[in-house]
């Protein structure tokens, strides 16, 4: 392949990764993105092709003009997002660029654009694939412009109209253009972990679309979460920290809770915000618990993806969360509250409590006094309803064993389906009143929407406060990364009474609560492994806090210590002149090893030609000798080329030409051009004084 050829392919797959990198961003359309890779691939053939379109610089500066006016337009009407509109004009512009490339400073405009597209991109997404494309611009990055230096300083040093010999650009330069652009990777990567983060920044890191999602508004028709239990969408994954057997657990992550039930929906009439304090380390606090009490407390990293509520998550009974928020608010029912819906994926820490197992104690004659009436409400038309429930109950005294007894037999007595049906009216011999009757006397199966809600007026109807609560049970546990993966289709509902001596307690009457959502199968071990790299991705690169940095740079303290404690003990045995004799014949080897690698890689490379830069040839010397004897000596740091215009001597301009081709093309010269440097030398000799 020709010099020229190599170097429009490198130009080419810059801009091509260009175009990826912001591909990731979801920013352009499907549709303008085929356009545009057909645009550039007709460009390309046409130039591999020497066939470029000709463009008047007028007509250029025009088609310029009229790009930027479309960006300002669509920024100021169109997408109102300045990352947005960066992004479609920086591709449309490099677009035009490419069928526009005739002088190396058209090759330097487009790197500069394709430059822009990657920072744009880096801006507007969190995608793990954004990775491979920010490595692969790397890769292509040092090629190019080694390629295009070499170019340059050839058209500018050698003769006019003569190529770079193709053989220079053996595979030897491309592996070692990729071991510099690995290097440059990694000390990149380096440099990202050691300088300190800001909590600053010009661009949000903007996700995919908002995750739709229901049972998180101030009410909750009946039916609302059923579609969702089918979506496989991820809604958040979850870190635990100081809990043991996560893969086992039974972790409700808790959402919203509502109050009050009008016999067709749940409705939130304690509406009442409390806007929560940050203390000293940084938490907003919803109870004092989480510094004093002798509970288990478990912390949550949770990475949550932008759906469509203000509500944030906690496992179990939240008394706290952290993040980078302005503020923080919670309900009297221990809900939090962004102060408005996210639009981008959001990490913070939570910290919960764990339930403890409530004691069946009778109530006192006030116990109930402290509770809103809301959560004893129940619509007319509930009396057989009532009538059952005082049976199931028979013989328990306490509100602890009622709610138990009614817990299990809803599990015991009704199927979980997520599609329950209605029954034929017509060949009932009585209609329910209400959706709690068609429930329990007619339909028996449904999901969880309907236990909670059956379970919750059932507990009423006795006198026991109740609330039903919606949020997400954990479905699968990724092994390989430590975490829980949460989806739409893990959306639960379930069931907190007001228990003496305990307080809100959880209690779930859907049957096979492990299965809720009707999982399919479990998530094979490479979907699970890919899962972690974008957990890994978007904890350590796009979420990588100051906090991090400061449990990294301990770390790394804590094992130096612990290395130097081993050092200095494996120091006060009797054994150290033996580790020292190992430590030294190891090293002897290694050394051995190395100088054998160098010099077979030396003889190799000696045997097939390929040392990188041959070494002066002999005739070049000897012109230089003849020419400082004549008084024409060649300065330090100037050029075989700029020396020879300096002597003007056609001999020696020749000569030059036939040694850079040499030195530098890696070219053997034939039989006529020995004679040649012969002939100029003899020459030389006679022209000089």
């Amino acid at each position: 392949m020709r010099f020229s050829a190599y170097f429009i392919l490198i130009s080419y797959l810059m801009a091509g990764t260009g175009l990826v990198a912001v591909s990731l961003t979801n920013i352009i359309s499907p549709v303008f993105l085929i356009a545009t890779g057909i645009l550039i691939s007709l460009s390309f053939f046409l130039s591999i092709l020497g066939k470029p379109i000709n463009i008047q610089r007028l007509v250029w500066n025009s088609l310029a003009i009229i790009i930027l006016a479309a960006g300002l337009i669509d920024y100021l009407l169109i997408s109102l997002s300045l990352i947005d509109a960066s992004v479609r004009f920086l591709t449309i512009l490099m677009v035009a660029k490419l069928f526009d490339l005739k002088t190396n400073r058209d090759y330097a405009t487009l790197y500069l654009l394709t430059f822009f597209q990657l920072l744009a991109a880096s801006a507007s997404t969190v995608n793990l694939s954004f990775l491979f494309a920010l490595a692969l611009y790397i890769l292509t990055g040092i090629w190019a412009l080694t390629i295009f230096n070499l170019k340059r300083d050839w058209e500018e040093k050698s003769v006019a109209h003569n190529e770079i010999a193709k053989n220079i650009l053996d595979p030897y330069f491309f592996i070692v253009t990729a071991g510099l652009a690995a290097l440059s990777l990694i000390i990149t990567l380096s440099l990202f972990f050691v300088i300190p983060r800001m909590g600053v920044g010009f661009f949000p890191k903007q996700t995919a679309d908002t995750i739709k999602i229901s049972g998180f508004s101030e009410k909750i028709d009946i039916g609302d979460l059923g579609p969702i239990k089918l979506d496989p969408s991820i809604v958040m994954r979850v870190e635990l920290s100081g809990y043991k057997t996560p893969a086992t657990s039974r972790l409700y992550f808790r959402g919203i809770s509502f109050d009050t039930y009008n016999g067709a929906q749940w409705q939130q009439t304690i509406k009442e915000l409390v806007a929560l304090h940050k203390n000293s380390k940084g938490i907003w606090n919803l109870k004092s618990e989480i510094q004093n009490s002798n509970s288990e407390i478990i912390i949550q990293t949770i990475l949550l993806e932008p759906i469509e509520t203000n509500v944030i998550f906690a496992a179990s009974t939240g008394i706290g969360v952290s993040g980078n928020f302005q503020n923080i608010a919670a309900d009297k029912m221990g809900s939090f509250y962004l102060p408005a819906p996210f639009y981008s994926r959001i990490e913070y820490t939570a910290y919960s409590l764990l339930p403890a197992h409530p004691k069946p104690i009778l109530p006192e004659q006030s116990y109930y006094k402290e509770v809103p009436l809301q959560y004893l409400h129940i619509p007319s038309g509930l009396d057989r309803v009532s009538v059952l429930v005082k049976g199931i109950t028979s013989g328990k005294k306490t509100p602890l064993d009622k709610a138990i007894s009614i817990e299990e037999y809803l599990k015991k007595n009704y199927r979980y389906t997520l599609s329950p049906g209605i029954p034929d009216r017509s060949i009932r011999k009585q209609e329910g009143k209400n959706p709690v009757e068609d429930f329990i006397f007619y339909t028996k199966a449904g999901y969880c929407e309907q236990y909670a809600t059956t379970m919750a007026i059932m507990l009423r109807t006795i006198g026991i406060p109740s609330r039903i609560v919606t949020g997400f049970l954990p479905g699968e546990w990724n092994k390989f990364g430590n975490y829980f993966i949460i989806r739409n289709r893990d959306a639960h509902s379930w069931v907190e009474a007001y228990m003496p001596g305990a307080g809100w307690t959880t209690f779930d009457p859907t049957p096979s609560a492990d299965t809720v959502g009707a999982m399919p199968a479990a998530t094979t071990a490479i979907g699970l492994y890919i899962d972690t790299l974008k957990w890994k991705w978007n904890r350590y690169i796009v979420n990588y806090s100051f906090q991090d940095q400061m449990n990294l740079a301990k770390t790394v303290e804590g094992k130096g210590r612990s290395m130097l404690s081993k050092l200095r003990g494996s120091f006060n045995t009797k054994t150290v002149a033996s580790k020292w004799k190992d430590m030294l014949l190891l090293i002897t080897a290694v050394v051995i090893a190395a100088i054998i690698l160098i010099t077979i890689r030396s003889l190799v490379l000696r045997a097939k030609g390929k040392t990188r830069w041959p070494n002066t040839p002999l005739f070049y010397k000897d012109m230089l000798v003849l020419l400082a004897k004549k008084g024409k000596t060649k300065k330090t740091g100037e050029t075989a080329l700029e020396f020879a215009d300096s002597v003007a001597i056609e001999g020696v301009k020749a000569a030059t030409d036939i040694y850079y081709n040499i030195r530098f093309g890696g070219h053997k010269p034939t039989d006529e051009e020995k004679a040649q440097i012969s002939a100029y030398l003899i020459s030389i000799r006679k022209t000089l004084p």
